[in-house]
């Protein structure tokens, strides 16, 4: 039978379009790859349950990452494993770029994950779909590269704030001392006069009372009268100017007092600032760990570092500003957890929270973005509901992800 006689032979056949492999791809990406859309944790898990020997008894998060990178081209079980935690934590992502075909229309689609922050899925779903080519790929390389470096860039702007919070407080402290030893040493000086001056008051008296005995100096006995009033009024003025001292004294110890607590509010706000940048900086180093191989200190972390599980968790956010929910709701659902929003009774009614609270398995809210009267109904129905109530000190991310912290502890 010729192709004439059966049109189904006649027509070429063509290959089913298939995603590739780790260990297809060329091994100039898997820095890239691996580096960006799997955590430090994730590889961590992978060479424990592969038992993958490294060089150290205790190795690095470098050397973690650089091994698996090794071995993902070389050991056939690791590359396939790494490939199946890859397909298997981005499903959705290659899901999404499944129907792409081109490269044009990889680069656009890219294009719109980078703006929208969605970097590590994205990455696996471009390298390794059907249509991905060099350039493609190197193109993904050189924005993520950049990436780490505005990142890198932040942090540093962010290390430099507080280095300068910390010299003022220095030197706050130091004109604090200043102030307290000029102040103990004018005290210390005023009361040598009036000791002094007492002495002096003493030899006066008691001078006095040997003339009292000679009755027949009167003359005698008013001139000494008269010192002796003068002896006090000098007395009295020297009294006066001691309560004068004694009050300025009481009043630069309440400025001290003052400035102290001021210092301490100071501290904790540094405190906290740190803590935030550490709870920031880990979260970009989860999602961002190619700046390991830039040398910028960013991927430098430990286990504290690893993912935050809600398990499940329903997060009630009260309040707070629009442009900052988006990037909350996928905290929030990469850590497991589902996210739901009221504004507090700015343009959504106060019923609409009563209904929410009934799915809701832990309530934040910024306290310096509600009203007052939703911070008090949100108290209110948190005792009536029990449910954990979590203040969120500032409505940034690194506050924001302090407070999720919290909740996944509890």
């Amino acid at each position: 039978m010729c192709e004439q006689c059966h049109p189904a032979l006649a027509e070429p056949f063509e290959a089913p379009r298939r995603r590739s492999r780790l260990w297809e791809i060329d091994n100039q990406w898997h820095c890239t790859i691996i580096g960006t859309s799997l955590s430090l944790g994730e590889l961590k898990g992978v060479a424990s349950r592969l038992g993958v020997q490294m060089r150290s008894a205790k190795p690095g998060p470098y050397e973690i990452h650089t091994s698996m990178i090794h071995m993902a081209s070389r050991e056939r079980l690791v590359g396939k494993a790494l490939t199946k935690l890859l397909d298997r934590k981005h499903t959705a992502a290659i899901n999404r770029a499944k129907p792409l075909a081109g490269e044009d229309a990889l680069a656009v689609w890219w294009e719109d994950a980078l703006t929208k922050g969605d970097v590590a899925s994205a990455c696996w779903a471009v390298m390794s779909h059907p249509d991905a080519t060099d350039s493609l790929r190197s193109r993904v390389f050189g924005d993520i590269h950049m990436l780490s470096h505005q990142v890198g860039a932040a942090a540093r702007a962010d290390l430099r704030s507080i280095h300068q919070l910390e010299r003022e407080k220095a030197d706050l402290e130091a004109k604090v001392a200043r102030q307290q030893d000029r102040l103990k040493g004018e005290i210390g000086k005023r009361n040598t006069e009036i000791r002094e001056l007492r002495q002096l008051l003493d030899q006066e008296v008691a001078e006095s009372r040997r003339l009292a005995h000679a009755a027949d100096a009167a003359g005698d006995m008013d001139r000494l009268n008269h010192i002796l009033g003068e002896m006090r009024h000098l007395l009295e003025v020297e009294t006066a100017f001691r309560q004068v001292a004694e009050d300025e004294t009481r009043r630069l110890q309440a400025q001290a007092r003052d400035r102290d607590t001021e210092n301490e509010r100071l501290q904790r706000e540094v405190r906290e600032m740190r803590d935030e940048l550490a709870a920031s900086e880990s979260r970009l180093a989860a999602t961002l760990a190619p700046a390991e191989a830039a040398g910028d200190g960013l991927g430098e972390c430990d286990e504290d570092c690893a993912r935050l599980d809600l398990c499940g968790r329903c997060i009630l956010f009260v309040g707070g500003r629009n442009q900052h929910l988006p990037h909350f709701r996928r905290l929030v659902e990469e850590a497991g957890g589902t996210f739901t929003h009221h504004d507090g009774g700015f343009e959504e009614s106060m019923g609409r929270l009563h209904s929410l609270f009934g799915r809701a398995d832990a309530v934040l809210f910024p306290v310096d973005s509600v009203s007052h009267g939703a911070h008090d109904e949100v108290k209110r129905l948190c005792r009536r509901w029990e449910k954990p109530f979590v203040p969120v000190r500032r409505s940034g991310l690194g506050a924001f992800i302090r407070a999720l912290s919290t909740v996944a502890g509890q």
